[in-house]
């Protein structure tokens, strides 16, 4: 059997306006912040296995408002140590 098509003529306008705003937020991480493990576990396995000190990474980062509820997070491509002796910074970036 032959199939047939048809062209119909039609015209097709769209038109929308969207106002977005890409928020900013600096988030500071002093030297002896987020370097502690609350797992007891941590501590008893990491110094038998290798010897090493507790070596944490960033991963993921909330920003929270002042009751304490949960409105952005941003993860990390790539695990980001944490240093000893320095300050990071990192800057999260949404688009609202």
């Amino acid at each position: 059997m032959p199939v047939s098509s048809s062209v119909v003529p039609y015209n097709l306008g769209l038109t929308a306006e969207t106002t977005i705003y890409v928020n900013e937020v600096k988030c500071r991480v002093l030297e002896n912040d987020f370097n502690y493990s609350q797992n007891p576990t941590v501590f008893k396995y990491v110094t038998v296995i290798t010897g090493s000190a507790f070596n944490p990474y960033v991963t993921t980062v909330g920003l929270y408002n002042e009751f304490n509820d949960l409105l952005v997070v941003g993860k990390l491509a790539t695990p980001y140590p944490i240093p000893e002796n320095t300050d990071i910074t990192f800057i999260v970036r949404w688009d609202s």
